[in-house]
C-alpha cells in the first residue's frame, strides 16, 4: 500500500488530474477513507503545491465533516499530516 501510495505521488508530480480524478473516488463523504488514500493526499499536497490548490475545496470539504469519526490514533495522524 506504501509502495502503491508512493507511485501514484510520482505520476501525480505531472499529472495530478489524472491521479485526482481516481483518488477522489476513494474518498467519499460519510465513509472514513482508507489510511493511504489520505496520506496520498498529504504527500500530493508537498510533492505538487501547485496542482493539489484546485482540490482543496473538495478535499478539505469532504474531509472536515468526518473528521470525529476518526477514532484510532493512526487516523487521527494521517488527517494531521
Amino acid at each position: 500500500q506504501q509502495a502503491a501510495s508512493d507511485v501514484l505521488v510520482a505520476v501525480g508530480q505531472r499529472f495530478i488530474n489524472k491521479v485526482m480524478e481516481e483518488a477522489l473516488t476513494k474518498f467519499q463523504p460519510g465513509i472514513l477513507p482508507h489510511y493511504f488514500v489520505v496520506q496520498t493526499f498529504a504527500n500530493l499536497s508537498v510533492s505538487n503545491v501547485f496542482g493539489m490548490v484546485p482540490f482543496l475545496n473538495s478535499i478539505l470539504g469532504t474531509m472536515l465533516p468526518m473528521l470525529g469519526m476518526a477514532k484510532q490514533d493512526h487516523m487521527k495522524s494521517v488527517f494531521c499530516y
